[in-house]
């Protein structure tokens, strides 16, 4: 009798866990919406109503143009460049085994 009490609780568990996250996805962005305008209109604190009021984005609706980054300077001839980056330095701690190659050989 514990064991099938023990399964009612972990499937009970499961099946909330897959709900909240089922109405996160579908209902998000309408949660975030009624939850911004609900503590827009709270009333504000004597220390915030002295600062500038913030302005909002835009509308999520339309997405912001992208701006184009600047072009970058032209690559160095392919002559100056190396052929591979030197290998980084590994720092071993003292007790740490270390495996070497015969290590893998068959």
């Amino acid at each position: 009798m514990k064991t099938l009490n023990a399964i009612v609780k972990v499937v009970t568990a499961l099946a909330a866990v897959a709900g909240a996250i089922y109405i996160v996805a579908t209902y998000g962005e309408q949660i975030v919406a009624w939850a911004k305008k609900v503590l827009s209109s709270l009333p504000k604190c004597p220390c915030c109503e002295k600062a500038e009021p913030v302005e909002e984005a835009p509308a999520a609706e339309e997405p912001a143009p992208v701006e184009e980054a600047p072009a970058a300077e032209e690559p160095a001839p392919a002559e100056e460049a190396p052929a591979e980056d030197p290998a980084p330095e590994v720092i071993v701690a003292e007790n740490e085994p270390v495996a070497e190659d015969k290590d893998f050989a068959e």
